[in-house]
């Protein structure tokens, strides 16, 4: 399979995080360090700079894996309106963080965003009491 060559000067994509237990400088030095090994393997050449991303660790709440309101909304919201089922612990958190952001106007409307779902839905049994299932 022949890659599409990706050009040093177009790499201008921030990499966001929302955290769900660390802090925003261990998580962005793990997500950054993440960036370089995939870039290596995608065998892109240019220098793609630390300040490309940037985490937030306001949507951590009490804990690693104790349900926020905010998570249980996006879990509902995305499973009613979506078919999509997100694990309550990673991509529930990491979803809300996305919708207050969208809702903060973080992003530009005209730009394209690009959310990481990495699978989790066999978490939601679990977490059935807080979710109300």
């Amino acid at each position: 399979m022949r890659r599409a060559a990706i050009k040093p000067e177009s790499w201008n994509i921030p990499v966001l995080g929302i955290n769900i237990g660390k802090s925003k400088a261990a998580q962005e030095d793990l997500v950054f360090d993440l960036v370089q090994q995939t870039a290596k393997r995608l065998e892109i050449k240019s220098n793609i700079p630390r300040e490309a991303v940037v985490c937030f660790d306001e949507y951590v709440g009490p804990g690693y894996s104790l349900p926020t309101a905010q998570m249980v909304e996006a879990v509902k919201l995305l499973a009613r309106t979506e078919g999509i089922l997100l694990d309550p612990v990673y991509t529930g958190k990491a979803m809300a963080g996305l919708i207050d952001l969208i809702r903060q106007g973080y992003f530009q409307k005209d730009k394209n965003v690009l959310f990481v779902h990495t699978g989790g839905s066999p978490a939601l049994y679990a977490y059935a009491d807080v979710l109300e299932l």
